[in-house]
């Protein structure tokens, strides 16, 4: 009789890693594919390295060793070198994808990374090779009791600032001075990978006053189209279009410039045949370059990438900060101009390193080491002497 009133309940399928929810997914703030691995090892309280090591690297024929159940080099050069590409467009972020999609039943992952933007977008130049942070959402989460994760935002090399906190995103730990990998072997989020410091510390006055007006807001505009475009990601019907990308050019220029695509390259600090190359579909605009066209024709850069443009034809430019016109070739070197520059802030305090001068100045590094090597070697060494006796060993 009891057999009869038995019931056959479906038990879901069980997957063989915990099945991790992502975080913050469909904002701005998304959580990076790099981010998760890190998270999914923690809670299963193994080192990163070994989890990769044990369940995702023998699933990938070209991490394998001669030997059986062994690992090749390739794996150990990518797991420390490469990681930031397993947040882009590419064969890099896709496999591990895939395989830790199975692993632990979370059929979403592929909105932790740009993989939906793959068409459109160009791998030159898009993503960072070591990690972004702003310490203040560090030290709020930390306060809030808030999991500590790494967005997906910080990992793209356009996105400068934060613009939850408008202050600059850090490069690199204040305690070794060392840039931080996006995995490493026991890789924790908000601590550096190398010298294990916290990095949600405030880390130094100077990156507070690294950016002027006009620079801070041309990198919010940066950081917020950014974030709507992740955030738009898991809400598209369809992948974006080569096609749209190269319909919404088309009608940027014939608006602003009459059809004239050297006339745009001029108004938008781009090379000449650059332009032309987007309408006809020849070429895919980097997003950094049209970023700068989105900012001086204030239109969104979502709606180019889905070829929706509105733009109005009595428009104004606006004008790009000074770090966004040195790509303009013509643009003439002034010795004079940075020879003070530097000889200004060559005593400053705390000493600042040479690639952040140029930046505010708005010359390549390469430029100023080429025209004045002596005055920037003895800026970065006195850069290099401040970060070794500011060093604090972990104890």
């Amino acid at each position: 009789m009891l057999d009869n009133q038995l019931t056959r309940v479906n038990v879901p399928q069980r997957s063989r890693l915990y099945s991790l929810q992502p975080l913050l997914l469909g904002t701005a703030f998304t959580e990076s594919f790099s981010s998760y691995v890190t998270r999914l090892a923690a809670i299963h309280q193994v080192p990163t390295g070994i989890l990769l090591a044990q369940e995702l690297a023998p699933k990938i024929n070209r991490y394998k060793g001669q030997k059986p159940d062994s690992l090749s080099q390739l794996f150990f050069h990518i797991f420390f070198n490469l990681t930031g590409a397993w947040n882009g467009t590419g064969t890099m972020a896709l496999e591990p994808l895939l395989i830790l999609q199975e692993l632990t039943q979370q059929p979403i992952l592929k909105y932790l990374t740009l993989i939906t933007w793959k068409n459109v977008l160009p791998t030159r130049n898009l993503l960072r090779k070591y990690k972004a942070w702003c310490p203040l959402c560090y030290s709020e989460w930390s306060n809030n009791g808030t999991p500590i994760y790494e967005p997906l935002i910080w990992s793209i090399s356009v996105v400068k600032i934060c613009h939850i906190h408008d202050s600059p995103l850090m490069t690199y730990c204040p305690n070794c001075g060392k840039n931080v990998f996006f995995l490493a072997w026991n890789t924790r989020n908000g601590f550096c990978c190398r010298c294990h410091y916290w990095l949600g510390t405030a880390c130094s006055t100077l990156e507070s006053k690294f950016y002027n007006t006009q620079d801070k807001q041309w990198h919010n505009f940066v950081a917020k189209q950014v974030g709507e475009l992740i955030a738009q990601t898991p809400y598209l019907v369809e992948p974006p279009l080569p096609e749209s990308v190269a319909k919404a050019i088309d009608k940027c220029i014939n608006i602003a410039t009459n059809g004239n695509a050297s006339a745009f390259a001029k108004q938008m600090y781009l090379s000449k045949t650059v332009p032309r190359d987007w309408r006809i579909g020849k070429a895919l605009p980097q997003l950094n370059k049209l970023l700068r066209v989105c900012y001086r024709l204030s239109i969104s850069l979502i709606d180019i990438y889905l070829g929706d443009v509105n733009i109005d034809d009595s428009i104004v430019l606006r004008d790009l900060p000074l770090c966004e016109q040195y790509f303009k070739t013509n643009r003439p070197f002034d010795a004079d101009k940075v020879r003070e520059f530097l000889e200004q802030h060559k005593e400053s305090t705390p000493p600042q390193p040479l690639k952040q001068l140029a930046f505010k100045i708005g010359y390549d590094p390469a430029d100023l080491y080429r025209h004045f090597p002596d005055l920037c070697r003895q800026i970065s060494k006195r850069y290099k002497l401040h970060n070794k006796s500011n060093f604090k060993p972990r104890v």
